[in-house]
């Protein structure tokens, strides 16, 4: 079994990457915390008919709980789990490493970054609407070498 990381900055292609992993089996699962924030008529679904993006920053702890959940079943049910994350730092890897280690899954982390774009550009590509500002945030905070930080979130350390 295994659990695919998928990691980088807004617009770098997480989504397409994990589409391409899907079509090679239907035992890929994809999951994302961005899936919490799809609507269908207003109401809150996973898995909805007619689908609007609607974020809500307030609501990020409960998107990656909840995305933290769908892998853990998944996982549970025996599927190969893709999972699209900003993931900029270690602190966000490590829940699922830690799901990984408890199902005995192996662990792919797939590092797209800014698949060499700029800022601007992947202002434009992204579907969610991240403004510049926010990909340059992320990008400044950015551990590319994310095994050699804390697993640990900042207000814990």
């Amino acid at each position: 079994m295994y659990l695919f990381l998928i990691r980088g900055l807004p617009g770098s292609g997480k989504d397409t990457l994990a589409g391409r992993l899907k079509g090679t089996t239907e035992l890929v699962q994809i999951h994302s915390a961005d899936d919490f924030f799809v609507t269908h008529n207003g109401e809150w679904t996973k898995h909805p008919f007619e689908t609007v993006y609607k974020f809500d920053p307030k609501m990020l702890p409960q998107a990656h709980k909840a995305c933290q959940q769908d892998c853990d079943d998944s996982l549970e049910d025996g599927y190969d789990v893709a999972i699209c994350n900003t993931f900029s730092c270690r602190w966000e890897l490590q829940p699922y490493l830690d799901l990984a280690k408890e199902h005995d899954a192996t662990v792919i982390v797939m590092d797209l970054f800014d698949a060499g774009l700029t800022d601007e550009e992947l202002a434009e590509r992204n579907t969610h609407g991240v403004p510049v500002e926010s990909i340059a945030a992320m990008r400044r905070r950015w551990e590319s070498e994310w095994t050699m930080y804390s697993p640990l979130p900042p207000w814990e350390r």
